[in-house]
């Protein structure tokens, strides 16, 4: 079902509110400039739901990921994981394939290469990263395709 316009009430109720869920605030009226209202927004949004489980190039270690908090649920186990670092030293020159699984009722993020592929057991994929140099040089997201699979 296709998302509803909102009425010019619902509208003002909103307003100079924030949403509890996202965090993420609608503004007062006569807010200016929009432009900065609407990159809060936007990077709100991309840190929510939508940002569960991201993977980032580790500013504090360069041949790191840092894997953010999120929820999954792997063969119907709800598990929720707090986010960390993910060391990829071992992969320089090659590219890592990023991935979390059941570890007995808690999270585990792991990393293979691309020689041994992806686990055979269930896991959700989360990025393949390339490493040169000893540094991160490319992230492929990879969740939004597990999720789509069927």
């Amino acid at each position: 079902m296709p998302a509803k316009d909102l009425t010019p009430e619902q509208i003002v109720a909103l307003t100079d509110t924030a949403d509890p869920t996202t965090g993420v605030t609608y503004p007062a009226a006569g807010t200016q400039p929009w432009y900065e209202w609407l990159i809060r927004t936007v990077h709100r949004l991309a840190q929510s739901s939508a940002g569960d489980l991201a993977v980032y190039a580790d500013e504090d270690a360069a041949s790191s990921i840092y894997v953010a908090p999120g929820r999954c649920s792997i063969d119907g186990v709800a598990l929720t994981y707090a986010g960390g670092a993910l060391d990829l030293s071992l992969f320089n020159n090659a590219t890592a394939l990023v991935y979390v699984e059941d570890a007995g009722g808690s999270p585990s993020v792991g990393a293979a290469t691309t020689l041994d592929g992806w686990p055979a057991g269930s896991h959700l994929k989360l990025a393949e990263v390339t490493l040169a140099g000893g540094q991160v040089a490319t992230l492929l997201d990879r969740r939004f395709e597990t999720i789509l699979r069927a």
